[in-house]
């Protein structure tokens, strides 16, 4: 799972810190990101193993 725009994920609508507090010690840890942007979000596929 990639989400895109850390303001919007971090201030705006805090949802990212609930996410990885959720993920945490789990597989899916390994399988969410946060980027920017959306020209960010292929790497950020890449590096998940997606």
């Amino acid at each position: 799972m990639v989400l895109v725009n850390r303001a919007h994920w971090t201030a705006r609508l805090p949802a990212w810190p609930l996410l990885r507090t959720l993920a945490a010690d789990r597989p899916m840890a390994a399988r969410i990101a946060l980027v920017d942007s959306i020209d960010e979000a292929p790497g950020a596929l890449e590096r998940l193993g997606g």
